[in-house]
């Protein structure tokens, strides 16, 4: 056990400890404000103060964590052990950088509160984060802290021990839309012929109009051979549903509409499924709850996870608004640009709220792969997005955790600019449920 002496306990200090020693690894702690207990102790033991308070090891302690309304944009910046930390502060035979501040800072993802410049799709990208701007984005840098933390102090106190958390894996298919030329509506059609024949895509014209005519499958209706590949690998992966209104961000057909309607019920016999929230959803969170209820009516019961469209996030109220329709766990937390570790970390955790400054009961699971960040914004071959993820699999089977990737049905149909990517995400499967 691990003896952890700090004055004032407050609800940031708590929670960083939590996450570092009960969620990132697993090491048996005690936190206490009795200073002569902690003197006393012949524990392995560390303090956490404001000012130098004992001969035992400690660090001074960042004002971000004693103050409940500070938000840092831009903390300062070490080096420890070959790598960037964060956070640089004086301590006691332990290095020189506030663990439970860096860690606090960016699990809580406080650089996104104090709002950036808006992209064009006013998201929070990659580039607008310090983790890509300090070359660590695709590592998850709060366990490589934490594990680097504890093995100076296990210097100092051989027997002290940790484990990783269990690793898992679990993959997630969006269904933005289940299908491209089907159930479109007469109009939607015309305007696509239009469109593709404006732009001398021929193949494109026979192609939807064979579909529209039912003399062929509709190319992202591919969910069978979803199912196979995922079955290859003894998988189930979990499904997220956009069943909004028609708007210009939001283009999935009605819910309404029976073929799309059996597709969900088939699917949540044995998967999982989540609520895609929609994106017009984020100015007016009335239109989830509408969302919500028509996706329990479908599925025949209540629905607890959920993935933003757009992986669209605004810090707290977005987390707020779906707490309050029920929902428990959320799988937005991963870039729309680049794979890596949004959070940090590879294992789910409580979301806390700087606005309210407390945990809550909702979690977040950070999500590391999403197929678009390979192709759309990276524009990367086969070869190259294959790397990419396999060194994003490979530390999170090193560190535990869960897993988490992101595919659109679309992304598996093998059907125009997806052509030959199944390659990619088979590569992703094969190495994730190899042996650690």
């Amino acid at each position: 056990m691990l003896l952890i002496y700090t004055p004032k306990l407050n609800q940031r200090i708590d929670y960083a400890v939590e996450v570092c020693f009960k969620h990132v690894f697993k090491l048996e702690y005690k936190i206490t404000n009795d200073l002569s207990e902690f003197e006393k102790s012949d524990l392995p033991c560390m303090w956490y103060a404001t000012e130098i308070v004992s001969q035992k090891p400690g660090f001074i302690a960042d004002a971000m964590m004693m103050d409940k309304k500070l938000i840092i944009d831009s903390p300062g910046r070490t080096t420890f052990d070959n790598g960037k930390v964060l956070f640089p502060t004086r301590s006691n035979l332990l290095p020189g950088f506030d663990l439970f501040a860096a860690c606090f800072w960016h699990v809580t993802r406080m650089e996104e509160y104090n709002h950036y410049v808006k992209n064009a799709d006013s998201r929070f990208t990659s580039e607008m984060s310090i983790a890509r701007k300090t070359g660590i984005l695709q590592k998850p840098i709060v366990h490589i802290w934490v594990e680097s933390f504890i093995t100076e102090l296990q210097k100092l106190y051989p027997d002290l021990s940790y484990e990783k958390p269990a690793y898992k894996f679990i993959p997630s298919i969006d269904v933005d839309d289940a299908f491209l030329y089907e159930s479109r509506g007469f109009r939607w059609s015309l305007v696509g012929i239009a469109k593709d024949i404006y732009r001398k895509q021929f193949s494109r014209v026979r192609k939807r109009i064979r579909v529209i005519v039912g003399k062929e499958k509709d190319p992202w209706f591919c969910f069978d051979k979803i199912g196979e590949l995922h079955s290859k690998y003894t998988l189930k992966p979990n499904y997220f549903f956009l069943v909004a209104k028609h708007s210009r961000f939001d283009t999935n057909i009605a819910p309404t509409k029976k073929k799309f309607k059996n597709l969900i019920a088939d699917l949540v016999k044995d998967h999982t499924v989540g609520i895609h929230t929609s994106y017009k959803g984020n100015d007016k969170p009335k239109l989830w709850t509408r969302e919500l209820k028509t996706l329990n009516k479908i599925t025949g019961q209540e629905t607890f996870s959920s993935r933003q469209h757009y992986l669209f996030v605004r810090f707290p109220s977005t987390y707020e608004e779906l707490m309050k329709l029920g929902i428990k766990r959320d799988f937005s937390m991963v870039y729309p640009d680049m794979p890596g570790f949004r959070m940090g970390v590879t294992v789910p955790v409580p979301f806390y709220n700087l606005r309210t400054n407390k945990k809550t009961d909702f979690w977040l699971y950070p999500t590391m792969i999403m197929d678009n960040g390979l192709l759309k914004y990276q524009n990367l071959s086969h070869e190259e997005a294959i790397e990419q993820c396999e060194t994003i699999v490979n530390y999170t089977k090193h560190y535990g955790g869960t897993l988490v990737t992101l595919w659109h049905n679309e992304a598996l149909s093998e059907y125009g600019k997806w052509k030959v990517w199944n390659v990619v995400y088979e590569s992703i499967l094969k190495n994730a449920t190899s042996l650690v």
